[in-house]
């Protein structure tokens, strides 16, 4: 119980700034997580985990106490992840952000790795983030979008238009970057289509003039990916990498968030060093900034 009163009392306003939101998290995503077994147990182990993060007394039970919640809840998931319906597509819904919070706050799982371990555990957390969305997205989004957890997936700030106008110029090198670039048409497609998508994030995050302090929007960004480009992540192609490295000037702007902390510098730092020198001159500005702070 107590574990339940921590998220309730304090963990769960870490979801969002917006109070209709927060009460969604705070009272709503419980209700529903009575009904489905595997959406408690996540709760508990972001709990689990936040209490981890902010008492470092604690740090060492919490965070094994995280896992082991977090093994039940996963196990909990996959006797229902084949069989998504109308009954339990909101609860799946709410366990892929938290699972997408967990995977990502998770220190224990990155302490001691080098390079490019570290650059294959963010591409797992991606590659969580994505296919369990997707379980309910592709088939459930409009159901999710009038039920009892709406405002989480409603956009309460203006939604940002292109040309997104109020993103850092140096954002803009990436277009530079893919048209210097020789590679095929998809190729070229996938990267269009992360850039688009991390140039919106920037727009609507505000980012990196505005410092966040919870989790909102951080994961807005992998869910849209498209596979040519995890293909061309997963196959460490510079210019992949290096657009993820943006989006770790992103994550860098959510450094008061307790689950993210100093992972967008890590990012940043990781790519530098994975890429060759060649390529350095794009991560100029990543590098500067999460230097900077």
């Amino acid at each position: 119980m107590g574990l339940l009163h921590h998220w309730s009392t304090v963990t769960y306003a870490t979801m969002s700034p917006e109070p209709e939101q927060q009460e969604i998290w705070q009272t709503t995503t419980v209700k529903v997580a009575l009904r489905h077994p595997f959406l408690l147990y996540e709760i508990l182990a972001i709990a689990a985990l936040h209490r981890a993060t902010s008492e470092p007394e604690t740090h060492d039970f919490y965070t094994t106490r995280a896992t082991e919640l977090q093994t039940y809840a996963l196990n909990g998931f996959n006797s229902v992840e084949k069989q998504v319906n109308e009954s339990n597509c909101v609860a799946i819904f709410l366990f892929s952000s938290l699972l997408a919070v967990h995977v990502l706050a998770d220190r224990s799982r990155t302490h001691g790795l080098g390079v490019s371990e570290y650059l294959d555990h963010l591409l797992r957390c991606i590659g969580l983030i994505r296919s369990v969305r997707h379980v309910v997205i592709a088939s459930w989004w409009p159901y999710i979008r009038e039920s009892d957890i709406k405002p989480l997936t409603r956009i309460s700030v203006h939604e940002p238009q292109l040309p997104y106008e109020s993103i850092p110029s140096e954002c803009r090198e990436l277009c530079d970057l893919i048209q210097e670039s020789e590679m095929q048409p998809s190729s070229n497609e996938a990267y269009s289509t992360a850039i688009d998508r991390l140039f919106w994030l920037f727009a609507i995050a505000d980012v990196p003039s505005t410092a966040h302090d919870t989790n909102r929007w951080m994961i807005a960004w992998p869910i849209q990916l498209p596979d040519q480009y995890i293909m061309l992540l997963t196959q460490r192609r510079p210019e992949a990498l290096i657009v993820l490295a943006y989006y770790g000037v992103v994550l860098h702007s959510y450094r008061k968030a307790w689950a993210i902390g100093d992972s967008g510098a890590s990012l940043v730092k990781a790519v530098n060093a994975q890429v060759g020198s060649y390529w350095r001159r794009w991560l100029r500005w990543p590098m500067e900034i999460v230097q900077s702070n």
